[in-house]
């Protein structure tokens, strides 16, 4: 009889600290998934800062890449140049961003596409090395080194664009 009784408070002992698991895990889930408590809902959230500029803002090296891409497909307006900027992004994966500071105290970030180690590249010589400057705010321009292949790039991309286009600009 005392075994089976230690048996029934070692299996009910088992049994309470499972459902006190399974309690914390459900609260934990509920945080997770956003559900507010009673704490968090006297609190007024402040609205985030809307951008005005109409380009994202730009904080990390992911970010700033992502706008080079999202910069150069703005450019890209007809089926033609899109395959161009496709072909571009699947031959040329070496990027890279670096953090620029200026004499007046402000920072961009640096952004290189660089394929000069590839020995074998047999296709447009401008596509290996090239350049665009992204400011905080998202404005995209690119870069006069690397004798300025980006700016190459960007006139392959408006030749592709439609005729109608390129007269009003």
């Amino acid at each position: 009889m005392k075994n089976t009784d230690r048996r029934k408070n070692i299996i009910k002992a088992i049994l309470f600290v499972a459902l006190l698991v399974v309690l914390l895990g459900a609260v934990t889930a509920c945080e997770g998934l956003g559900f507010p408590d009673s704490s968090t809902s006297e609190e007024t959230e402040e609205p985030e800062p809307v951008n005005t500029t109409g380009h994202a803002a730009v904080n990390t090296r992911d970010d700033a890449i992502m706008a080079v891409y999202q910069y150069l497909l703005s450019k890209a307006e007809s089926y033609e140049a899109k395959l161009y900027l496709s072909d571009f992004y699947a031959y040329c994966d070496n990027w890279t961003a670096e953090s620029e500071y200026f004499k007046d105290g402000s920072d961009t970030w640096y952004i290189i596409v660089d394929m000069t180690e590839n020995q074998d590249w047999e296709l447009r010589p401008y596509w290996q090395q090239a350049s665009w400057f992204v400011f905080k705010d998202g404005k995209v321009i690119p870069s006069n080194l690397f004798r300025a292949n980006a700016l190459r790039i960007e006139a392959d991309l408006q030749a592709l664009s439609p005729e109608s286009k390129r007269e009003s600009d």
